[in-house]
C-alpha cells in the first residue's frame, strides 16, 4: 500500500519517502514476537534448546531435573490449558459446579495454606477462551487457570470420568513450568498495556517501550535459562521489526 501510495504521489510530483512515513502497529508487532514463543512452545523440537548453566561436571541431579523439565515441557502446557478451560466450561452446570466449589472453599476456609499465593480464598470467577490469534487472549486465559488452579483440580477430580481428569491434571513440575510460560508473556502484557491503556498519542513511547521489552526479556532469559530459547525467538521478532520501524522519521520525531 505505501508503495503504491509513493507511486501515485510522485507522479503528481509529490515526494514521499514510503518508508520514512509507515508507522507500523504497537500490539501488531508484539503480537508477532509472542505469537511465534507460543508456536515454538506448541510445535517446535526441544532437542536443540541449549542446557541451563551447570555444575562442571553436572551432577546426577542437575541432569535428571533439566531431563524432566523437557519432557514437561513436550507436554503443550499451554494446550493442556485450553483443554481444561473447554472441560470445565463444557456446559452451563459445569460452570455453576467449579463456582459453587470456589464459593463454598471459601466460606468454609477449605483453601487455606493450599494456594500458590499465600491468600486464603480464591476469586469467584470464571475461566477464560482464548483466541489463538490473540497473543493476549492465550496470555489471560494461563494467567486465569493458574489463578484458580486448586478449585479446578478438586473439580476435575470430582468428574465422574476419572481418565479424563487425569489426562488434564498437571503436576507440580508442569505447573511450574507453567507460570515460567507466564511470566514471559507477562512481560509483553504489559508492555502492551502500557501504550494501550493511553488516551493521548503514545508514539513518542513506542521505540522505548520496545528497547525496555527486549531488555526484560534478556534478563528473564537468564533468569529462567530453560525458556531462553523461546525467549530469544521473541526477542528476534521484536529486533527485526524494531530495525524496520527507526527508518521512520516520525518516531524521532515524536520523541
Amino acid at each position: 500500500f505505501m508503495a503504491e501510495l509513493k507511486r501515485e504521489l510522485e507522479e503528481k510530483n509529490i515526494p514521499f519517502d514510503h518508508d520514512g512515513n509507515r508507522i507500523r502497529c504497537f500490539p501488531h508487532i508484539i503480537n508477532i514476537a509472542c505469537q511465534t514463543i507460543l508456536a515454538e512452545l506448541k510445535e517446535g523440537s526441544l532437542s536443540h534448546i541449549e542446557q541451563p548453566t551447570m555444575s562442571d561436571p553436572p551432577t546426577v541431579k542437575e541432569l535428571e531435573d533439566w531431563e524432566n523439565y523437557l519432557i514437561a515441557l513436550e507436554a503443550d502446557l499451554v494446550g493442556r490449558c485450553r483443554s481444561i478451560v473447554a472441560t470445565c466450561r463444557a456446559s452451563g452446570q459445569r460452570r455453576q459446579a467449579l463456582l459453587k466449589k470456589i464459593d463454598e472453599g471459601n466460606k468454609s476456609g477449605y483453601w487455606k495454606g493450599k494456594l500458590d499465593d499465600g491468600k486464603d480464598q480464591i476469586r469467584l470467577v470464571q475461566l477464560l477462551r482464548d483466541c489463538e490469534t490473540r497473543w493476549s487472549s492465550t496470555f489471560n486465559m494461563v494467567d486465569r487457570v493458574l489463578e484458580l488452579y486448586a478449585a479446578i483440580r478438586d473439580f476435575l477430580l470430582d468428574l465422574e470420568q476419572l481418565d479424563v481428569a487425569e489426562s488434564l491434571l498437571l503436576s507440580p513440575l508442569q505447573r511450574g513450568i507453567l507460570q515460567d510460560i507466564h511470566q514471559v508473556l507477562q512481560v509483553a502484557h504489559f508492555a502492551q498495556e502500557l501504550l494501550s491503556a493511553e488516551r493521548t498519542p503514545t508514539l513518542s513511547m513506542a521505540l522505548p517501550v520496545f528497547e525496555t521489552l527486549i531488555f526484560k526479556w534478556k534478563a528473564l532469559s537468564s533468569t529462567i535459562p530453560e525458556l531462553k530459547h523461546f525467549i530469544d525467538l521473541g526477542i528476534s521478532k521484536l529486533v527485526e521489526y524494531v530495525g524496520k520501524a527507526r527508518k521512520t522519521r516520525l518516531y524521532s520525531l515524536s520523541m
